[in-house]
């Protein structure tokens, strides 16, 4: 799985708080919010501080929505 697959099933409103989190501008519709994500974890964030920047019951969301077990 890609980690745009996995924030596809992030709420808007999840990645808001999540590029709130990293510091990146909270603006755009949910395909932006997801690019701008994206290009940060491509620029060399690790994926570990990324899904940081998330609340825990929004991760939990997500991995349940794409069939992650235990979540």
């Amino acid at each position: 799985m890609i980690l745009s697959e996995f924030l596809e099933k992030c709420r808007s409103d999840d990645l808001a708080h999540a590029l709130r989190g990293l510091g990146l501008p909270l603006t755009g519709n949910k395909p932006d919010r997801i690019a701008r994500i994206v290009d940060h974890y491509d620029g060399g964030i690790p994926s570990k501080e990324i899904l940081s920047a998330f609340r825990v019951e929004d991760v939990r969301r997500a991995a349940k929505a794409v069939g992650i077990e235990g979540a």
